[in-house]
């Protein structure tokens, strides 16, 4: 799902909602600006933090790309580092 302004993330909101629809939870990926900073990534927009486990101390690039899906699901503490890249592909 893409969305057009910045918005909270509520990553539980999401996985329960897919699991009421009786769907598993294959994984929830966040392609989102921010930047990374000793394990937290500010979300531009909203300013919104995201623990992160995982990945650099800061942030180069401009975008995250970072999976939600254990925290999520309440089996994790904090959003896993995927990568960081100039644009949100």
């Amino acid at each position: 799902m893409r969305l057009e302004r910045p918005v909270q993330i509520d990553l539980s909101a999401i996985a329960q909602g897919v699991i009421k629809n009786n769907m598993g939870v294959g994984g929830i990926e966040l392609r989102v600006r921010g930047a990374l900073a000793e394990g937290r990534a500010t979300l531009t927009g909203t300013g919104q933090v995201l623990p992160v486990s995982g990945g650099p101390v800061h942030s180069s690039l401009p975008w995250l790309r970072l999976d939600g899906k254990d925290l999520g699901l309440g089996t994790a503490d904090a959003v896993q580092w995927i990568a960081e890249s100039a644009g949100p592909r």
